[in-house]
């Protein structure tokens, strides 16, 4: 796979006539002179030209933790120092904490001292989602920039928004952007391409590029290449399922191969992935295993090593759980009980129809506007409400996540305003991690208790002089009932999340008037994805049921999963050739069946909304700013027959040739913002994008 690689590259270069031109009959006279005088200096000029300059360490000698941070370290980060001293061969560090606790500042101290003591060649950071991906390529970016600046180092973003990124534009050339203390990075058009893309020393980007190397794509080999011996970072690991998670156990099992460190980091983990890690380097897990939270180091012949480390004592919350049915009129209802002398809250559900819903709830109020569009409204007794949820168009979608972060997030050192009225976020999983918020009061609809935690970590975030909530509550909407509510129909939890996981949760916290966090969270997790909970005798026949339709999915998608790689390193399968060369998953005009799949998941197009105002020309070809103004409306869909209709239409033939919209699909409006081709979809500058029924308003 390395020389695989290492040719493609080498062919890649010396192929092009531009900058290897012929030779002529007087040099065939002397080839080796022709050689010394004449190519070695294309070569030269030809590596210097797409930016391929020696992979030195940005440190030459060990540096302490605050000289590089310009802080001191807290317990999570001393504790990686510690046991990055102990370090001498290609390893996986997996760090299990809170967020807050710096996972992401250790991870790029930890890159500094394996690439300097291993001679590990550059970085990539990979996340779930392109907007997770933008956040940490700013980090990742002023990192950088922060470090060695005796020589100049090129940084790619890869996803398929890149183009939008304005600060990643800015690195290309003429188009530099400013340089922090001498740090020179730039962004080298040659690596732009998305196969090349991971040649780059640096990158930031989702998990499905590093999922590419290991999958049947042309040209795989160049992206293994790429991330071998490289310094590979995964952040939010606990946010995939079984089918993209297998595929992640597979690529680390090749990056190891490959001579690559890994650093995982996640908030909380299922005990079954510590085993498999711990078997993928041939050992087995210490028993007994570390307290929550720590720091495992996971090396090849050696035994597991597992380490607590302190939780940062500001953080250190005890929270009550309240229960209340899953209607929405309970949901308000907690809310207002609440929230009587005001207080910023965070009502969470599931699905974006019951956010759409909940918002309706609240009547008409005065549009709160942002750059003349409304990002939520004031109702009359001055409650301010907000929606935030992945169904609105990308640019509308981005005005209310800087609002959001912007009222909801930390409070500003520099001069710290007092939170003042009431102010209420109605957010689906897009509010859940990520983003740095922080609530006086929490209402949740029921979800597996990894998550719910998770979303428990918005409460009483960030220290404040004052709240006007007494303590903080975590409010869960379907813990009331009794038996627990279908979720199927009309709640369509049971589409979202396993239903066994969703019982055994409801379960255990209804045992539990009180959570501590983070010391809970490792025991509550165990119990619940170990299947250690006691369900009610009225519900064994449920969970039964439920448990053996999630484990014959769980069981197909480990099996596709497995089916879909190219082989494993330490055995003969790669080496078959018996797999079909498949496409990229973002090539255009071809059948879902002929694309390879680093997720799973309801089918899904992107689709462009138009008005009759865009003087839509499907043969027309739009030029960049047009294809940019018109990517920056698109919207996700995933309702099926929406999906089948728009892809039997096709990819308008002028927009096959756009670098932005080859893999959308126009959504063209009527008057009133209707889909012309169905009416029940609709636009709505308030509500994002909206499926009707005859029951909707």
């Amino acid at each position: 796979m390395l020389l695989a690689g290492l040719t493609s590259f080498a062919d890649w270069i010396g192929s092009n006539e531009a900058v290897f031109p012929f030779g002529t009959p007087h040099d065939c006279e002397d080839p080796s002179a022709w050689f010394r005088t004449r190519r070695a200096i294309n070569v030269e000029n030809a590596l210097n030209q797409i930016g391929w300059l020696p992979r030195l360490p940005l440190m030459d000698d060990a540096r302490p933790f605050d000289e590089v941070f310009g802080f001191a370290p807290r317990p999570l980060q001393t504790a990686m120092v510690n046991a990055l001293a102990a370090i001498d061969q290609p390893t996986i560090l997996l760090i299990e904490a809170p967020m807050g606790e710096g996972k992401t500042e250790a991870a790029l101290y930890a890159h500094l001292e394996l690439q300097r003591r291993l001679g590990h060649r550059g970085l990539y950071v990979a996340l779930p989602t392109k907007a997770t991906g933008n956040a940490m390529f700013h980090r990742v970016l002023k990192f950088l920039q922060s470090q060695r600046g005796d020589r100049q180092l090129d940084m790619q973003l890869l996803h398929g928004g890149a183009l939008l990124n304005d600060e990643f534009q800015q690195l290309k050339p003429g188009g530099i952007s400013d340089i922090a203390k001498g740090g020179d990075v730039r962004a080298s058009e040659w690596f732009t391409h998305k196969k090349r893309a991971l040649l780059s020393e640096y990158g930031v980007g989702t998990i499905d590029q590093a999922l590419l190397t290991i999958l049947p794509v042309r040209h795989q080999f160049v992206r293994m290449w790429g991330l071998a011996n490289r310094v590979v970072v995964f952040d939010e690991i606990h946010a995939y399922d079984a089918y993209t998670g297998t595929l992640l156990l597979h690529l680390l099992r090749w990056l190891l191969a490959l001579g690559a460190s890994v650093v995982l980091l996640t908030a909380t983990l299922p005990p079954q992935t510590r085993r498999q890690l711990a078997e993928l380097v041939g050992q087995k897990p210490p028993e007994p295993d570390a307290i929550y939270p720590r720091l495992s180091v996971y090396q090849p012949g050696e035994a597991v090593r597992s380490t607590s480390f302190d939780a940062d004592p500001r953080r250190r919350l005890t929270l009550r759980v309240e229960a209340v049915t899953a209607d929405l009129d309970a949901i308000k209802a907690a809310l207002e009980a609440q929230l009587v002398d005001g207080g910023y809250a965070l009502a969470l559900t599931n699905t974006v129809q019951r956010a759409q819903d909940l918002y309706r709830d609240y009547g008409v109020g005065a549009p709160l506007m942002v750059d003349g569009e409304p990002i939520g409204k004031r109702l009359p007794d001055d409650t301010e409400v907000y929606l935030f949820h992945a169904r609105f168009p990308a640019d509308a979608r981005q005005r209310r996540e800087d609002a959001v972060l912007k009222l909801f997030g930390p409070p500003d050192n520099t001069s710290p305003a007092p939170r003042t009225g009431r102010k209420i976020l109605i957010a689906t999983q897009v509010a859940e991690q990520s983003l740095d918020l922080d609530f006086d009061l929490i209402v949740t609809d029921l979800a597996p208790i990894d998550l719910l935690l998770q979303r428990a970590g918005r409460l009483w975030r960030h220290a404040r002089g004052a709240r006007h909530v007494a303590e903080p509550n975590l409010i869960v909407a379907g813990l009331a009932e009794d038996p627990p509510p279908c979720f199927g129909k009309p709640l369509w939890w049971g589409a979202v999340y396993r239903e066994d996981v969703l019982l055994r949760t409801r379960s255990l916290l209804r045992g539990k008037p009180t959570l501590q966090l983070p010391d809970d969270i490792d025991v509550l997790v165990a119990s619940v994805y170990e299947e250690s909970v006691d369900v009610e005798a009225s519900l064994e026949a449920r969970l039964d049921r439920a448990m053996q339709d999630a484990l014959g999915k769980e069981f197909a998608h480990f099996g596709e999963a497995h089916r879909s790689i190219i082989g494993l390193p330490d055995d003969a399968s790669w080496k078959t050739g018996m797999r079909f060369t498949l496409y990229d998953d973002d090539e255009p005009g071809v059948h879902a069946s002929l694309k390879v799949r680093t997720r799973l998941g309801e089918d899904s197009v992107l689709v462009v909304p138009l008005f009759a105002s865009d003087a839509f020309d499907p043969t027309v070809a739009p030029d960049f700013a047009q294809a940019k103004a018109w990517y920056l409306r698109a919207v996700n869909l995933s309702r099926k027959g929406i999906v089948t209709r728009l892809r039997a239409q096709g990819v308008p033939e002028g927009w096959r040739q756009s670098a932005l919209l080859r893999n959308a699909y126009p959504l063209r409006l009527d008057s009133e913002s209707r889909w012309i081709d169905d009416p029940q979809v609709r636009i709505s500058s308030e509500l994002g994008l909206i499926y009707e029924t005859k029951e909707t308003p």
